[in-house]
């Protein structure tokens, strides 16, 4: 009985070809958990506080509206397409790990996601301070003013340092763009985009529960 061996160019592809759930994207994932009962945690006491006050106590009285109204104010439509802005800088993030899958850099997609987190946190940084124009602030309205710049701030303070690893990804992808226009070829590690992109995700899906609670309901 005889035995035969398949050619090399017919062997098959090893497992290891994939993705693979590594230890860093578990610890990634352990992190991101943890940061979710945190905002957890701020959510409930926001609701609970809240709640507490009694009906037609919140806003207080005087305390500047930041709820969407009817019809809008020029503040509420900002927000909006601040919020838009901010879930769009998902979709781009996305569309540069696409690209940069297939061989590309993806330059132009972790560009977008960039600006588009500047654009959103340029924007708070008006609504805090035009808010505080109007006399609300820290201090202000009890922990009206206290609960709304509390949140927003740790949110913002998580945007700005995904912000900063999306900037390196930027980096990364532009030596990828110079090694494609040299007509090198490699294969790097995408970990670093991938992680960055789980964070970036998450921070946006956090903005969604904040934005319905502290401006719709």
């Amino acid at each position: 009985m005889s035995t035969t061996t398949l050619p090399a160019s017919h062997s098959y592809p090893t497992p290891s070809a994939g993705p693979r759930f590594t230890l860093p994207k578990f610890g990634m994932l352990v992190f991101l958990a943890s940061e979710a009962m945190l905002f957890a945690g701020l959510i409930g006491g926001y609701i609970v506080l809240r709640i507490a006050q009694g009906p037609g106590t919140w806003p207080p009285p005087g305390a500047p509206e930041i709820g969407v109204q009817l019809p809008p104010t020029f503040l509420n439509w900002v927000m909006i397409a601040n919020t838009v802005i901010l879930l769009a800088s998902s979709a781009t993030y996305h569309w540069g790990e696409v690209r940069m899958r297939k061989g590309g850099s993806g330059l132009i997609g972790y560009g977008l996601t960039a600006l588009f987190g500047t654009i959103f946190l340029g924007v708070q940084a008006w609504e805090w301070i035009h808010l505080k124009h109007e006399g609300m602030w820290f201090n202000t309205y009890g922990i009206y003013g206290s609960c709304f710049f509390t949140m927003t701030g740790f949110h913002g303070l998580h945007v700005f340092l995904g912000l900063l690893g999306i900037l390196l990804a930027v980096g990364r992808a532009g030596l990828r763009q110079m090694k494609l226009f040299s007509g090198q070829t490699s294969n790097p590690s995408h970990t670093f985009e991938e992680l960055t992109g789980y964070y970036w995700h998450f921070v946006d899906v956090i903005w969604v529960f904040l934005y319905s609670i502290l401006y719709v309901l």
